[in-house]
């Protein structure tokens, strides 16, 4: 057998709660985009909400960071090494689908804790709640202490995904229950960099984007005497370094995920009974502890996924002059076309979080210290960012499918979603030369490279040659932002960067192959091939999705299908609609469109490259029409019924392709079982699509295939 040769890549609290988890979203977009960059004539101390400046002279190599200083005054009367942790539990669908913070609430309570250890605790955010003491119709807050809870002072209902809600929390909070430590927990979804945490379910799911969690927690510090011990998500994809930056202002550690959380979320009950045990820990001791508990509990489909991260928040300036130092040289880089492929190749191979294909969609977290990896050749300054990249995580837990993961992401536009993210991501990128390179990698994606491209000069994020990053949330400012992507609105998936020294071919021998010109070797990242069944009366292509059976050589540009003629099935013999989510030389992570028991959702499958056995992983619902990815992976369970899912493409080209239900399959066995065989007798045709350095497609001419009924597979 040949296999792939290019791999690319959330108790009973009082008595109603409900144990089950639900499936739901962990990404979705903000309704509102805050502000941009101000001008060069403000200064932090004209923006309240801005809890760190940094300023670089263009053709420096350094930036100039300035934070803000807690101001408040300790209170005489504190009990050393008390705690007090205020936990913003944004309910969300999360609760109101599958009790998930009832459930978390009652291992709070019921955690053998100590009198010394108070968990502070504002909900919202729900539609209802699964229990009798929380009320959707207003702000709950609640003290929890020793195995008890007490209402403190409810307020009237309000947005969670707005900055004042937070700042009021815990303005509120510092003033009534200030501790030796105080640490924040943020709880519910979260959507990275772009998107941030906390969406409010009863507020079209608005967020706290990062600059809002700057605003929030800059206004709350000036009550503060020291910085927070730390900072905690108990949320999907939120140890990026664009949050990493806002929080080290606030914090001393910041805990969280690269990858979605399932549902279940952390472990409460071994967070109360560590503090309660161990009060004089350190936020990288608690940290160390929550990791270990988190990684053991989460159940068998979430494992190989799971990552949580502490971080050293006092490391993280140097990890950012560092890193702009190696954006300077990424930037130049890929003023060269072919090292900029080579280097898009390295980077679609890197750890990618969430999701970040075509049928479920795209979150675009990276692993940082995969992005920095890709480019090490022509980066003279990658060594300094991975020693200042360890040194800033100083643990991490990881699932097997995430062995290279690094402890911090950060966003890299694997495909161009439009231009509300890019503009958000211009008010939270740590430094302008990375931003330039997003920047011109969006200019590529939207011109197929061309003039535009090739002249690009990055002019517009400077002033007088200053780069200015401070946080002002201000309408006008949003809009200097988001005008600056425009240009987006004309951006395509097509491309045209595509060319061949040998055309798309079939050679006498059977063998489905072409080759690269030097200027297609130094436009492509990716190739993979595409497989459609043609149906009886030949009208319609049955796409089954894609392979990487490829043999391939960038240097010669040399590339054949590797295509045995196998393919994934359900138990009874209907062909799987695959896309290929990532692969390494150890297994591949595939998702399939289905229906399970009557809702769409995707099924996801690892294929193990020692012996091709298929586990199938669960089934979830990828990234919705609102943008927002699913947290948890369900277990098939016998009973349960499939329906794969298919695209038909009519062989007449004006009429549009149409969605296709396969036959119900109801499993039988205890898990599902996927084969792994050789397609069924008939008619196949199979294309190449290649993908250019800005994430945009090509896609060959079909060839036809016969499979006869012995399993010879033959090109015509």
């Amino acid at each position: 057998m040949t296999h792939p040769r290019i791999p690319k890549r959330l108790g009973a609290l009082l008595a109603t709660a409900a144990t089950c988890v639900a499936l739901a979203a962990c990404v979705a977009m903000p309704t509102a985009s805050p502000g941009a960059n101000p001008n060069n004539s403000q200064t932090l101390s004209d923006l309240v909400s801005s809890g760190v400046s940094m300023q670089a002279e263009r053709g420096s190599g350094e930036l100039e960071i300035n934070r803000m200083k807690p101001a408040g005054t300790k209170p005489a009367k504190i009990d050393k090494d008390s705690w007090t942790v205020f936990v913003y539990l944004c309910g969300s669908n999360l609760e109101s689908q599958g009790a998930a913070a009832t459930k978390d609430l009652s291992e709070m309570v019921g955690a053998a804790g100590s009198d010394k250890v108070s968990f502070v605790v504002e909900t919202g955010g729900a539609r209802s709640w699964r229990n009798r003491t929380v009320s959707p119709r207003k702000l709950g807050r609640y003290l929890i202490q020793d195995g008890s809870i007490m209402d403190v002072g409810s307020v009237s209902a309000a947005n969670m995904g707005d900055a004042k809600t937070l700042s009021d929390f815990l303005t509120w909070g510092i003033k009534n229950y200030p501790a030796d430590h105080m640490a924040l927990i943020l709880w519910d979804h979260g959507g990275g960099s772009i998107s941030g945490v906390c969406f409010d379910e009863r507020n079209n799911n608005n967020s706290l984007t990062l600059r809002e969690l700057d605003e929030a927690l800059a206004t709350s510090f000036k009550g503060m005497w020291d910085k927070f011990e730390f900072v905690g998500f108990d949320a999907c994809l939120m140890s990026t370094l664009e949050t990493a930056n806002v929080l080290a202002t606030y914090s001393k550690y910041m805990i969280a995920s690269q990858e979605s959380e399932p549902a279940s979320g952390w472990e409460y009950s071994s967070i109360v009974e560590y503090l309660a045990k161990n009060p004089s820990s350190t936020g990288a001791e608690f940290g160390r502890s929550l990791c270990d508990s988190y990684i053991a509990s989460v159940d068998r489909n979430s494992k190989g996924f799971a990552t949580l991260s502490v971080v050293d928040l006092s490391k993280i300036d140097q990890l950012i002059q560092d890193f702009y130092r190696f954006s300077q040289e990424m930037y130049a880089s890929g003023q060269n076309q072919s090292t900029l492929a080579a280097m898009s190749r390295g980077i679609h191979k890197a750890d990618n979080y969430g999701c970040n294909n075509r049928r479920e969609g795209f979150t675009n977290m990276v692993d940082l210290g995969g992005i920095v990896d890709a480019c090490a050749q022509v980066t003279p300054s990658a060594a300094d960012v991975k020693k200042s990249l360890h040194d800033a995580v100083t643990y991490q837990v990881r699932g097997t499918y995430h062995a290279g993961a690094t402890g911090l992401s950060t966003y890299y536009p694997l495909r161009i979603n439009g231009k509300t993210e890019l503009s958000i991501f211009q008010q939270v990128a740590v430094n302008p030369s990375y931003l330039q390179y997003v920047d011109r990698l969006a200019t590529g994606a939207t011109y197929n490279g061309g003039s535009q491209y090739q002249q690009y000069s990055g002019d517009t994020f400077f002033e007088d040659n200053i780069w200015n990053w401070l946080l002002g949330n201000t309408q006008e400012l949003q809009q200097e932002t988001t005008d600056h992507w425009d240009y987006v609105d004309d951006h395509t998936d097509s491309s045209s960067q595509i060319t061949f020294a040998e055309e798309p071919q079939v050679d006498d021998e059977g063998t489905f192959w072409f080759q690269l010109d030097q200027n297609g070797i130094d436009n492509a990242s990716v190739v993979s091939g595409l497989v459609y069944e043609l149906s009886a009366d030949g009208a319609d292509l049955i796409s089954l999705g894609e392979t990487y059976d490829i043999y391939g050589d960038w240097k010669t540009g040399m590339f054949s299908d590797g295509f045995n003629g196998y393919w994934l099935s359900l138990p009874d013999g209907q062909n799987l609609n695959l896309s290929v989510v990532s692969a390494t030389d150890d297994y591949i992570i595939y998702t399939s469109p289905i229906t399970l028991n009557g809702q769409e959702c995707f099924l996801r499958m690892r294929q193990n490259m020692k012996d091709d056995n298929v586990v199938v992983e669960g089934a979830w619902n990828g990234v919705d029409a609102s943008g927002a990815v699913d947290r948890n992976l369900t277990k098939i369970k016998r009973g349960d019924v499939i329906v794969p899912l298919y695209k038909a493409f009519s062989a007449d080209p004006s009429v549009t392709a149409s969605s296709y239900e396969g036959e119900p399959c109801t499993v039988t066995d205890s898990e599902l079982k996927i084969a792994y065989d050789y397609l069924p007798d008939g008619s196949y045709l199979y294309g190449f699509c290649i993908e250019d350095t800005f994430g945009d497609y090509f896609l060959t001419p079909n060839a036809q295939f016969e499979i006869d009924v012995d399993g010879t597979i033959y090109f015509q």
